[in-house]
């Protein structure tokens, strides 16, 4: 009878174990949801407001400008705006490349786990 319960302690321990990690990773997936969210929030509203203050910075240069000089200030303010984009496009591919994978942080968590019961598994 003994080992009846042993067996049965030892799968209550292991669905323990289990409904803790599938939480984890639950928590970890609303997190990265969330962060996710933010980012496009923050995006779309910096775009927003950047075009609307070129878009008027520019038509205050154009109007500001002689008539004669039009020609040639829209045609460097092109020429900025393409350089900016350019610099703006090696950023964000920059930034894709250093992201960090999903879920890392439990990861990492799970990794220390393992260290330390390998450890002390090691040391018995």
């Amino acid at each position: 009878m003994s080992l009846v319960r042993t067996v049965r302690q030892l799968l209550g321990g292991a669905a323990g174990i289990a409904a803790t990690r599938l939480e984890l990773v639950l928590l970890e997936i609303e997190q990265e949801r969330l962060q996710l969210a933010r980012l496009w929030i923050r995006a779309a509203l910096t775009l927003f407001l950047l075009f609307t203050g070129t878009v008027l910075c520019v038509g205050g240069l154009l109007l500001w400008a002689a008539p004669e000089q039009r020609a040639a200030v829209a045609g460097a303010l092109a020429l900025g705006f393409l350089v900016a984009a350019l610099v703006a496009g090696f950023s964000w591919l920059r930034l894709a490349r250093a992201r960090r994978p999903l879920m890392a942080g439990l990861l990492k968590d799970l990794q220390g786990l393992q260290r330390g019961l390998r450890g002390g598994a090691e040391s018995r």
